[in-house]
């Protein structure tokens, strides 16, 4: 028999209360309860298989968790709600690379029309994990049709067949390719510039790299054109000042032979260009005139001259050595004696050894160019225009991401006096070394 003095139902009430205010907690836990023998299946698979089926259920549980939070537990009535449940519908989530189906429950607003959105599950669904999922995978040389057999499928995984990784890529690789053009310069001081270009089905990607102060290396921008020709490289650094790089400073800037890129940065930075010819390209273009018996003796009288220490003395062996090529072949000789100075440009700035024999050469960007041609060798069919400049700029941003600071970047402060000291306007005396 009931108590007169027994308040009906506050045992219930009390009970609710504790309720709320667990469900009002910041720090909530979310238990996941698995079958044995389902438990033990998934654990035959592989890790990765493991995992993934792993991942799917708690991300079943985040949503429900999320319906509980706002809802309240089922049956239960919660004064002042704003949302009540309204059942489950099949969705979509995107995890470890692949599509998976997922129930997803719905929630409807109590005093208006719609259905109320679930922040979990817009997370699941983000247009971007897809896309870079497959960008990960495909910059490290997996073809659209091999896609499928390096992931980890989970049981009812989907989405991985060629057509949805092509398109995927197509994504991902297109917002690099915006993310690299909208890159900017401002109050950034870039005192070494590589430029070179690399040749994709016909059409050529002429690239800037820049050197910071600092050492750190960066991508600075990418152009597409029919050839390495003037007017491409020109409008490369005209986008490149428009977005911030002060060309008004004296610039040390490494290229190869290309007589277009020397006419561009001449014609945008002026006397502010000191060029830096390559060194190993000079080697490879002095080979080319000469019969293979003379490689030895070139390569030890080049290695003389590129290896001193004194401006004047490396200048004298390389006038030295053209005048031994000139009974060889008069067009080798030539060869080397346009643009002999050029060669020089970081001795006679005083660059320390180490510093001179990175900023001598091309080989920072050449490296690049290897990074992104291994991505690229397994493209079988370049279709649109666009398509040479996405997987090039994909295979040169993962270039990028494993990129070291330069050989010598401790000495790069001796570099920013030697440029700091030139007077603007004038350039490079050929007769004087700046010490």
């Amino acid at each position: 028999m009931r108590k007169r003095y027994t308040k009906r139902g506050s045992v219930g009430k009390a009970s609710r209360k504790q309720r709320r205010k667990r469900q009002a907690g910041e720090n909530r836990t979310v238990q996941l309860v698995l079958d044995r023998e389902e438990l033990v299946a998934m654990m035959q698979d592989s890790l990765t298989d493991f995992a993934t089926e792993m991942g799917l259920k708690v991300a079943s549980l985040l949503l429900e968790d999320e319906v509980h939070q706002r809802c309240g537990s089922r049956y239960e009535r919660v004064p002042r709600r704003t949302v009540t449940r309204y059942g489950h519908q099949r969705g979509v989530a995107v995890i470890a690379g692949q599509k998976l189906p997922i129930p997803r429950p719905r929630m409807r607003y109590t005093r208006q029309c719609g259905e109320a959105d679930l922040e979990t599950y817009a997370r699941l669904q983000s247009p971007d994990a897809m896309p870079q999922a497959v960008l990960k995978r495909l910059v490290r040389g997996v073809s659209c049709r091999d896609y499928e057999g390096v992931v980890d499928l989970a049981r009812e995984g989907f989405g991985v067949q060629k057509s949805s990784v092509s398109r995927s890529f197509v994504v991902a690789s297109a917002a690099e390719v915006r993310q690299l053009a909208e890159r900017r310069f401002d109050g950034i001081r870039i005192p070494v510039i590589y430029m070179d270009g690399v040749v994709y089905a016909g059409e050529t990607m002429t690239v800037a790299l820049g050197v910071l102060e600092n050492g750190a290396k960066q991508v600075l921008g990418v152009r597409q054109g029919a050839t390495e020709n003037a007017a491409v490289c020109t409008a490369l650094i005209e986008d490149l000042r428009e977005r911030g790089l002060d060309t008004s400073q004296p610039t040390l800037l490494v290229l190869d032979g290309s007589k277009a890129l020397h006419a561009a940065v001449k014609r945008v930075w002026g006397h502010n260009a000191l060029i830096q010819r390559c060194q190993v390209h000079k080697k490879r273009n002095l080979r080319e005139h000469l019969p293979e018996k003379h490689w030895d003796e070139l390569s030890r009288q080049l290695h003389a001259a590129y290896n001193e220490t004194d401006y004047d003395e490396a200048l004298r062996r390389l006038k030295t050595t053209a005048r031994w090529l000139e009974r060889l072949n008069p067009d080798a000789a030539a060869s080397l004696r346009e643009g002999m100075e050029e060669t020089l440009t970081v001795l006679r700035l005083g660059v320390p050894e180490l510093l001179r024999r990175t900023l001598a050469t091309t080989n920072p960007i050449e490296s690049a160019f290897s990074v992104a041609q291994n991505v690229t060798r397994r493209v079988k069919r370049w279709r649109d225009g666009d398509m040479r400049q996405r997987w090039c700029v994909a295979g040169l941003m993962r270039a990028e991401n494993k990129f070291h600071r330069v050989k010598g970047y401790r000495q790069m402060s001796q570099l920013l006096k030697a440029l700091d000291r030139l007077i603007l306007g004038k350039g490079l005396d050929d007769n004087r070394k700046i010490a």
